[in-house]
């Protein structure tokens, strides 16, 4: 069996028990602009304003399938490096068509790298490809653009990043993921940002519960200004709040 096909196999495993389509109008807040309106009134000037972020929906109930997978844990009896998908653990949203996905490598290493994203509609995955192995370690992107994977609204997919450490014992690899949701198309129409690409920009997104949306924007502004540690600890406030401490960590110095 071919590794890719093996990997597969395995992260289908993870999905079981998933939400199908259907879903996505459930725990919907009333009136998500409020959230964007209440951002804007804020005061983008202050040095303390950091992005809160506000769930759209509660986590799953510990006896259910949960949003993000790997949590850190390492393959091969303790040993590689350690692995996590920069998302919250229950449904993650977007607003975008083509988001971007992130996920942190805490060391370099040679081994191989795969990309499934599954969508929750179908039994195979829509892609599973290998990726280029980072350079150096930290956060790391996906452009579901690279691929021409556009995410139709309502739907939940599940992402996830694999180093391979044995093609032929998928169980010693390496895995973390997560689960993205684009909003419907209605709603993404009323959050409209005045200030793309801004500090403002992240806050008010991350206050609208549309998680990616925020990480992607705050990492392109790492990006550009990857010396700035005020950029870095906004993105590490944010990786606190779900949880992904060691992130936070790498990312913010305190």
């Amino acid at each position: 069996m071919r590794p890719l096909k093996m990997a597969a196999t395995m992260v289908l495993g993870l999905t079981l028990g998933m939400p199908v389509q259907g879903h996505a109008a459930e725990y919907q807040l009333k009136e998500p602009y409020l959230y964007i309106v209440e951002a804007q009134q804020t005061n983008p000037a202050s040095a303390d304003d950091m992005p809160v972020y506000k769930p759209r929906r509660p986590s799953p109930p510990p006896i259910g399938p949960r949003g993000r997978v790997g949590g850190g844990i390492r393959g091969g009896g303790g040993k590689g490096p350690e692995l996590l998908a920069l998302t919250p653990d229950h449904v993650g949203f977007t607003k975008r068509e083509q988001p971007a996905l992130f996920w942190y490598l805490s060391e370099t290493t040679s081994l191989p790298i795969e990309f499934t994203l599954v969508d929750s509609r179908v039994i195979r995955p829509i892609l599973e490809t290998r990726i280029n192995t980072p350079t150096k370690p930290g956060v790391q992107r996906i452009s579901l653009r690279d691929f021409g994977v556009t995410l139709p609204p309502g739907v939940p997919y599940k992402w996830f990043i694999t180093l391979v450490i044995d093609p032929e014992a998928p169980s010693r690899n390496i895995i973390a993921g997560g689960t993205i949701e684009r909003v419907d198309l209605v709603e993404a129409l009323t959050i409209h940002l005045s200030y793309p690409g801004t500090k403002e920009a992240v806050r008010a997104y991350a206050e609208a519960g549309l998680w990616y949306d925020a990480i992607e924007i705050i990492s392109d502004m790492i990006e550009a200004s990857p010396n700035d540690p005020d950029l870095r600890c906004r993105r590490a406030f944010l990786m606190k709040q779900v949880k992904l401490l060691a992130i936070a960590k790498n990312d913010c110095k305190e």
